[in-house]
């Protein structure tokens, strides 16, 4: 799982995604009282937790724990390609709403894909 950076038009708002190593944190942006029986409290706000195998934060390039493009690789694309060379079927599925970050972990920034350091996991697998 990998958390983008806002968008232009999100910036100034609060997050209601929090990542700590592998545990990601929904937190609800309505409190209703369905939603306060349903979750468990956080913080005063109802909020749902996942645990995955690896959890990515590229919201904000400034963090001690930001996972740039070239991290983004390491964690999961060379996993992939060495799986492949040693014979294992593998997949690399990117799912998500629009606007949520898929082009670019796969291709890279647009219009900046072919900068080294904004190369996707597709365009870094090809090279090696």
């Amino acid at each position: 799982l990998r958390l983008r950076p806002q968008l232009p038009h999100e910036e100034g708002l609060a997050s209601c995604v929090q990542i700590h190593d592998n545990v990601v944190t929904l937190l609800e942006v309505s409190s209703s009282e369905a939603a306060h029986s349903l979750h468990r409290k956080h913080g005063g706000q109802a909020a749902t937790r996942f645990v995955v195998d690896v959890a990515m934060d590229s919201s904000d390039p400034d963090a001690e724990d930001y996972v740039s493009q070239a991290r983004c690789y390491d964690l999961v694309g060379r996993r992939v390609l060495e799986q492949t060379l040693e014979g294992f079927n593998t997949c690399l599925f990117c799912y998500g709403q629009t606007g949520t970050g898929k082009t670019t972990t796969i291709m890279g920034e647009p219009g900046r894909e072919l900068e080294d350091e904004e190369k996707g996991i597709l365009v870094r697998l090809l090279e090696d």
